[in-house]
């Protein structure tokens, strides 16, 4: 369930507040915004979420997110998908089973139009390797730069013949949390690197947010969501939709795969 937690905390920054620009009064193109990750060993879970009118006056007349007929289909056979409450919907008796390699659709109807989408599930990473998994860093002290020494960044390599999208997150595992940097307190627990489709990544030491275990996980993502994470890493003063693989909504329905990796990070 941790890969999956990780990647929702990715893909939450603008998803669930998307709005339009004025249309003139009571103009508001009303369509369902859609959250949704498959990944090999975890139940599949579909969360709908209202579209947020820029204009607060416009009139929207949205069906009950929380009353939805949610299918996905996979091989052939439908899967009714289990309402939750506050618009999440899970497949909570395990019935679909989430492999690499298997296309898997979304389907249910909003506001009397059909709701689509479709994903393929990643294969896991393959030839995954680390060069370290111990390092020995000082405490970083901004009062004192020039006392600050740091080891070699800690490389990742991975097979990528196909030039697929991956990327790469960071966390730390402790419950007691001594920051890299002095006195700080880091906006963002877990580093998250843009999506690339080389076969390698150099994790630098300050992209590790605090001494102790930590957790490296390793995505191999689809295109639609390389885009949809790009979008998101960018800022923007306009009110153009973000990109989305969901025909009459919006939102990402994809598949991920992931290996998990491990480091300590001991305090000189």
């Amino acid at each position: 369930m941790q890969i999956i937690r990780m990647f929702l905390l990715l893909a939450t920054l603008t998803l669930l507040s998307v709005s339009c620009q004025k249309e003139g009064a009571g103009k508001f193109d009303d369509v369902p915004v859609v959250e949704s990750y498959l990944s090999p060993g975890h139940h599949i879970r579909v969360t709908v979420s209202y579209k947020t009118p820029y204009d607060e006056s416009v009139i929207s007349y949205a069906d009950d997110i929380s009353n939805l007929d949610i299918i996905v289909i996979t091989g052939g056979t439908e899967y009714h998908l289990i309402p939750a409450g506050n618009g999440i919907y899970e497949d909570t008796l395990g019935r679909i089973s989430v492999m690499p390699d298997s296309t898997y659709s979304l389907h249910f109807v909003y506001n009397d139009l059909q709701v689509t989408s479709t994903t393929i599930i990643p294969y896991k990473p393959q030839d995954v390797t680390q060069s370290d998994t111990v390092i020995k860093m000082s405490q970083f002290d901004p009062d004192n730069p020039s006392g600050n020494t740091q080891p070699d960044p800690v490389e990742i390599t991975w097979s990528n013949s196909d030039e697929d999208y991956y990327l790469v997150t960071v966390e730390c595992m402790e419950q007691d949390l001594v920051p890299i940097i002095k006195d700080s307190v880091p906006a963002n627990d877990i580093f998250a690197s843009q999506p690339i489709t080389g076969t390698s990544l150099d994790i630098q030491p300050m992209m590790f947010r605090y001494f102790g275990k930590n957790r490296i996980i390793l995505y191999h993502i689809n295109p639609e969501y390389s885009i949809f994470f790009m979008r998101q890493a960018s800022s923007s003063q306009n009110y153009e939709e973000p990109p989305s693989n969901i025909s009459n909504g919006l939102g990402i329905f994809t598949g991920i795969n992931a290996d998990t990796l491990y480091i300590r990070i001991i305090q000189q």
